[in-house]
């Protein structure tokens, strides 16, 4: 109960606090920092574990904790036996920051390897994230004081990592991870994926809409964003207008596939519009 109560407590006091203004640069230049370091890390960790399912046994790679017994009754079906579940939940605090997490795992579809490399890949991408920001939150702490606060005064930094199924037809399965980091605002960093369990492999833009992705991409994108610039009023940074924003997507860009198994192009805040618009999604249709 206590635990629970700083966590209310603390989100209340968000509300109401305020933030001297030369933090404003240092948690900025600290989170595009982390942001860079993040993208340059690829390596990946080793780790064992094992968990038994209600026909099947399959080989999971994750941290076993305590929790991890009560947490394969979250599991969810997905098509006739593959699923997502909740591999780790918990909640940790100090005087940084508040962490909650719940971190997906795969498993039941029948190839092993692949469960293996995403799961190990999950598993190592947030252990490094939630490193990230609690670095930062450190960092930010610090910085609170050294501009006049004090320590009794500083709010801890809320860390939410989480997870959200967003197709699974039997062939295809698609989520979503993200990471939110809130001091007063809130930035969230997106990781997606996407798997075609028949072949065993991540799926990209270009299995989905062919060769030709980019331009049909591309197309759709700016025609959708005329329509809500003209209709709800929404603002956007194009670069075939404005010299600088958005030029089109790339290779490697973040989507996930709706109910219908088409792809919702992602971007995040800031990266084609205001942060005030929050994250920016586009449906392509699958047929044109």
């Amino acid at each position: 109960m206590k635990e629970k109560e700083a966590w209310e407590k603390a989100r209340e006091r968000y509300q109401s606090a305020e933030i001297p203004e030369e933090l404003s640069g240092v948690v900025s230049a600290a989170l595009r920092e982390g942001r860079r370091r993040q993208a340059s890390r690829r390596a990946v960790r080793r780790g064992w574990g094992a968990a038994l399912a209600a026909c099947a046994c399959f080989c999971l790679l994750v941290n076993v904790n305590p929790a991890f017994a009560s947490a394969v009754a979250e599991v969810p079906v997905l098509g006739s036996l593959a699923r997502i579940f909740t591999a780790e939940r918990y909640q940790r605090q100090d005087r940084d920051h508040l962490i909650d997490v719940r971190l997906p795992a795969l498993a039941d579809t029948g190839n092993t390897d692949l469960e293996q490399r995403i799961n190990l890949e999950i598993k190592k991408r947030i252990d490094d994230v939630l490193a990230e920001a609690k670095e930062r939150a450190r960092e930010t702490r610090e910085a609170y004081v050294e501009t006049g606060g004090t320590e009794e005064e500083f709010i801890p930094i809320i860390i939410d990592v989480d997870y959200e199924v967003k197709c699974s037809d039997g062939q295809y399965l698609s989520f979503l991870i993200w990471k939110t980091e809130t001091l007063a605002s809130a930035y969230t960093e997106l990781y997606a994926y996407n798997l075609d369990l028949a072949v065993g492999k991540e799926l990209t833009l270009r299995d989905i809409l062919g060769p030709d992705f980019q331009s049909r991409a591309d197309a759709v994108i700016r025609s959708e964003m005329d329509r809500r610039e003209r209709e709800e009023g929404a603002v956007y940074f194009r670069a075939d207008r404005d010299g600088d924003g958005f030029q089109g997507i790339g290779a490697d860009q973040k989507f996930y596939l709706n109910d219908r198994g088409e792809p919702v192009v992602l971007f995040e805040k800031y990266e084609i519009a205001p942060g005030s618009m929050g994250i920016q999604e586009f449906t392509i249709p699958l047929s044109q």
